[in-house]
């Protein structure tokens, strides 16, 4: 349907609606197809429009579950805290003087320098029977002494990782830790994985080209161009991805806000994302982005890119000049250039006159085509001056 005025498409559909198949056959063959196809194309274009308003439901959706979730961290965070705390002070008991991990420690250095005192004064090229002569028959034992530093040592470590194993594990203490520092930070952002996890495929799923095409209806293509590199990590399952694309360049990030990307960059792996959550900000970006018309659909009517639904400058040209002279920006038989950048510099503000016509938009001061006195360029926006 390319060429085809969008008003023209829509009233076709709408005879083909409100028509029967009985009616339809009335019609002749080439009217008939062109209702059908616009009514077909329209059908699309509403598949399109609700594919895109699902969407950006479904994120508006996830982002307030995440923030009702930081409150109830809030409501929470007393009790979380304690635990914290109750865990943290297990763990130093187990590494504080006369704790497990201290004692075994103790054990482990004794028995090392048991067996260093054995091997003392022998060198990696010392023959069999020197060490025999040397050591009347106690390396065997200074070996096994040895083996048994390094257990009771390794003991002593598993101790503290039993404490932590105790509390849920290190992964739900990390949890809990990231809990408590989303509400200190109003940090709704880390929280928000956590109600997409479940429909991630379903995201991606929406954001497929193959069901909905997107295009920036600016130069501005950061967000798209995220949205493509989380696309092609979309099978990892990993804890990270990588932060350059396909040409060895960083993802540009500068559109998200600083929460964003303090959640995805992980200052311990440079060079890497936070795969999580770059995911949950993309598609926050692009759902926002949608809304304000930054990102369009293409093929949708709700969506769609209004830079493409202005006129062409070519076919403006043919009538501005009596449109000017309308809306009295021109006067009748001016010959002048329009200068649209111009106009658009001129202030908005300014006294109405209502008592005389305004006149065109000089690009410098000119004489007023019917007095002898000089008008300010800025007249045309109705904030004339005469000196």
């Amino acid at each position: 349907m390319d060429g085809v005025a969008a008003g023209k498409i829509t009233e076709f559909a709408g005879e083909a609606d409100a028509a029967d198949a009985s009616e339809l056959r009335d019609f002749v063959p080439v009217k008939r197809i062109a209702l059908v196809a616009a009514l077909t194309h329209k059908a699309r274009t509403r598949v399109r429009d609700d594919l895109a308003t699902m969407f950006r439901k479904r994120v508006a959706t996830k982002i307030k579950k995440a923030k009702a979730e930081l409150e109830e961290i809030r409501l929470a965070e007393r009790e979380i805290v304690e635990a914290l705390i109750g865990n943290y002070r297990t763990v130093l008991k187990h590494i504080d003087e006369g704790g497990p991990a201290q004692e075994a420690l103790e054990k482990a250095a004794a028995m090392t320098a048991e067996v260093r005192q054995a091997v003392q004064g022998l060198d990696e090229e010392a023959s069999a029977d020197e060490i025999a002569t040397r050591l009347e028959g106690r390396v065997p034992s200074a070996v096994l002494a040895l083996v048994k530093a390094q257990v009771v040592q390794a003991g002593g470590f598993g101790a503290v990782t039993k404490a932590v194993e105790g509390f849920g594990g290190f992964a739900k203490q990390y949890e809990r830790i990231g809990r408590v520092s989303a509400h200190h930070g109003n940090f709704w952002e880390v929280l928000l994985y956590g109600q997409i996890g479940r429909d991630r495929a379903v995201m991606f799923d929406l954001a497929d080209n193959d069901k909905l095409e997107f295009t920036a209806t600016s130069e501005d293509s950061r967000v798209l161009d995220a949205l493509a590199h989380a696309q092609r990590h979309q099978a990892a399952r990993g804890e990270y991805i990588t932060a350059f694309n396909e040409e060895g360049r960083e993802v540009d990030l500068s559109f998200a806000t600083q929460n964003w990307r303090k959640a995805v960059v992980d200052k311990t792996r440079t060079g890497q994302f936070v795969r999580k959550h770059f995911e949950a900000m993309v598609f926050t970006a692009l759902a926002e982005e949608l809304r304000t018309g930054d990102v369009a659909v293409v093929g949708s009517e709700e969506y769609a890119d209004w830079s493409e639904q202005l006129l062409a400058w070519e076919v403006v040209q043919e009538t501005l000049g009596s449109y000017l002279v309308e809306v009295g920006l021109y006067e009748a038989g001016e010959s002048a250039e329009f200068d649209a950048k111009f106009f658009r510099r001129q202030p908005t503000a300014g006294p109405k006159r209502s008592s005389r016509r305004r006149p065109g938009c000089w690009p410098t001061l000119s004489p007023h085509p019917r007095t002898s006195r000089t008008w300010t360029a800025s007249r045309c926006t109705g904030s004339a001056t005469a000196p």
